[in-house]
């Protein structure tokens, strides 16, 4: 399915890389995500919870919907609502980043959306005895998605869960 061409090709390039450094030979069970940038916040979402990363559409603004609705794209004949996730969660923009945005999409049986991220950086790998079952702070706008976290390489990623966004009634209701 074309949907899941460019994580293929993320998956494959991972795989390359760890045959270049010998590490195709473990058999440690390794958790997998999109790691991506969302203002100062290092995420990952699960693998299985994104269905394709894409560079910014060409975006159709849509009249009398909140400002966090970047527009609608034509994706392949589907109409793709793509939400500036940053705006969303009222987080201050940084405009540095503003030329690596990509599109992280969800595609599940009730909903097909997209969520624009500061920087996609590819899939990230962890081990789950790297996991902590330590959140954000609650007064973080994203702490109410988020599931947890692992440490790796004195970096800390904390796991986004998109299909906890798309139960927020405020996140489905983009009409003024």
């Amino acid at each position: 399915m074309a949907s899941n061409g460019f994580i293929e090709l993320l998956r494959l390039a991972e795989r390359g890389d760890k045959r270049r450094k010998g590490e195709h030979l473990s058999n440690v069970t390794q958790w997998l995500g999109v790691a991506f940038l969302l203002n100062d916040y290092r995420l990952v979402a699960p693998l299985g919870e994104v269905a394709e990363v894409l560079s910014t559409p060409d975006l159709t603004p849509v009249p009398l919907t909140q400002p966090w609705l970047s527009g609608i794209a034509n994706v392949r004949g589907r109409l793709l609502p793509v939400t500036h996730l940053g705006k969303f969660l009222a987080l201050p923009s940084n405009a540095a980043r503003l030329i690596d945005q990509k599109v992280i999409i969800i595609d599940k049986p009730s909903i097909f959306s997209g969520l624009q991220v500061d920087q996609v950086l590819g899939i990230q790998a962890f081990s789950p005895r790297k996991y902590e079952p330590i959140g954000l702070p609650s007064d973080s706008p994203l702490e109410p998605y988020t599931h947890g976290r692992f440490s790796q390489d004195g970096q800390t990623w904390y796991i986004f869960m998109p299909s906890l966004l798309v139960e927020d009634s405020r996140y489905l209701e983009a009409a003024l």
